[in-house]
């Protein structure tokens, strides 16, 4: 397999992990020193928060996971540049707390070390999620 297929396979592996709710299964794709960050800042709502570390980016995880259901997800486009990698999607989400949905289109990038993703940031409509997300 070549890197960039293990890189692909890497990421597509640990979206279906998050996908189905399986958080032990997603945390094996993240490094030991791994970050996440939702482009919006976190004054928005407290999905923008920007854990480091393994532990904190599980409890963002653990969050997120609970709070947010993803359907009919397409795969755009995913492109592997070395250690670097940027994956294009879009797809269906539910807010489980508020019952509200709606459609997003998403763009992260990725930083790969040692067979593992590094750091993560996603791009998306950050005030569609607070609207999902606020009481």
């Amino acid at each position: 397999m070549t890197e960039r297929a293990a890189v692909e396979a890497l990421i597509r592996d640990a979206y279906a992990a998050r996908h189905r709710g399986d958080l032990d299964a997603l945390m094996e794709y993240l490094h030991p020193d791994c970050s996440y960050r939702l482009a919006g800042g976190p004054q928005a709502a407290e999905v923008f928060a920007e854990p480091d570390g393994h532990s904190a980016v599980r409890e963002q995880m653990a969050g997120l996971i609970a709070t947010y259901a993803f359907s009919n997800i397409e795969e755009l486009a995913l492109t592997v540049d070395g250690d670097r990698a940027t994956f294009h999607w879009r797809a269906d989400v539910e807010c489980k707390p508020t019952g509200r949905t709606g459609s997003f289109e998403v763009l992260d990038i990725f930083t790969i070390a040692d067979g593992k993703v590094k750091s993560l940031t996603q791009f998306t409509d950050t005030a569609g999620v607070a609207r999902l997300s606020m009481p």
